[in-house]
């Protein structure tokens, strides 16, 4: 059936018994295609999917586009969506031998993962396979495993792992693209007295109003928002020069003063913040910058406390940290 279905004048979804039982007896959509990305069949798998996916009956018609039909099912806009029909562009035009990639489909708002797997059939038929399999489940357990091995169970910000490593591929980025990237550090004034006289619930309610100031601050995709440890955290600012972190550090002491959270003395709790900007950084590295804003966040609690310290690197070099000299202190009347 297969042979007639090749050699026929168009794509036809004339199959033989056994044909159709095997292809239909799949739980897994399973598209036979020609060199063209013309689909020859689908079998009831695929139909129920689309069907699910609200495609149109049009483009599940033999004789119609499997690209077009992949794009249709996927989620709109997506970028895996894209990939997916390159890469499968190139295992028909015999660049790539197979296929194995991931990308969602159905309703952007509850999408399913498909795993797309694709291959040629027989050198003489010139036909390809594809098959989806099902992998969300397996997805959201590999998301949430991904989430809880890099976010902070308390604050839901980036934890120390997290922040090691975004840190170490943002200035990467920088480097590449000769951007400015800037480091805050944020330590909390007076946490401990704050814990020991409201005790421990009260200061984990402490701690997650001041790390929602600080990711309020982490606007862009290169920026990221992170819990240290304890009472200190963190603020990558990848593509942001001296004067803008400045603006941030002092935006964020602000924030948090105005949160209103008092101490036993009535005090109000405060932060104090340091800051370091590379804005060239052609030599730069994480562990430098990173040495560089505790140098600062250290100056500002050294002096007195409640302020910002900022540090730039001169040259846009953070390989010896010494270099840096304090280009502006923001301090509180």
């Amino acid at each position: 059936m297969l042979e007639a279905i090749v050699h026929g004048r168009a794509p036809m979804r004339s199959r033989g018994g056994l044909h159709t039982l095997v292809l239909d007896s799949l739980s897994d959509p399973v598209a036979i295609l020609d060199a063209r990305g013309t689909i020859v069949d689908l079998n009831a798998a695929w139909l129920r999917f689309a069907r699910l996916a609200a495609v149109p009956a049009s483009f599940t018609r033999p004789g119609g586009s499997y690209l077009d039909l992949l794009i249709a099912s996927g989620v709109r806009g997506d970028p895996h969506v894209a990939d997916a029909a390159r890469g499968l562009l190139a295992l028909l035009a015999g660049t790539r031998h197979e296929l194995r990639m991931d990308y969602p489909a159905g309703d952007a708002r509850a999408p399913r993962w498909l795993l797309m797997r694709a291959g040629p059939l027989d050198e003489p038929s010139g036909l390809f396979v594809v098959s989806q399999v099902d992998i969300t489940e397996r997805r959201r357990a590999e998301e949430e495993a991904w989430r809880l091995a890099h976010r902070d169970c308390l604050t839901g910000l980036a934890n120390r792992r997290h922040f090691d490593e975004r840190l170490a591929a943002e200035v990467r980025r920088c480097l590449r693209h000769g951007s400015p990237i800037s480091l805050v550090e944020i330590d909390v004034d007076s946490f401990k007295a704050y814990n020991d006289g409201h005790g421990h619930v009260a200061g984990d309610h402490c701690l997650r109003r001041i790390a929602s100031v600080i990711a309020h601050h982490a606007r862009r995709p290169g920026d990221l928002a992170a819990r240290l440890g304890g009472d200190e955290f963190a603020l990558v600012l990848a593509d942001t020069g001296y004067e803008a972190t400045g603006r941030i550090a002092r935006e964020l002491r602000q924030e948090v003063e105005d949160l209103g959270l008092r101490l036993d003395s009535g005090a109000p709790v405060t932060v104090s913040v340091g800051a370091a900007t590379s804005e060239s950084p052609s030599t730069a590295a994480p562990q430098a910058l990173f040495a560089l804003a505790d140098r600062a966040l250290y100056q500002a609690k050294r002096e007195g406390r409640n302020r910002v310290v900022q540090l730039r690197v001169p040259g846009g070099s953070t390989r010896r940290p010494g270099r840096g000299r304090c280009e502006r202190t923001a301090i509180m009347p």
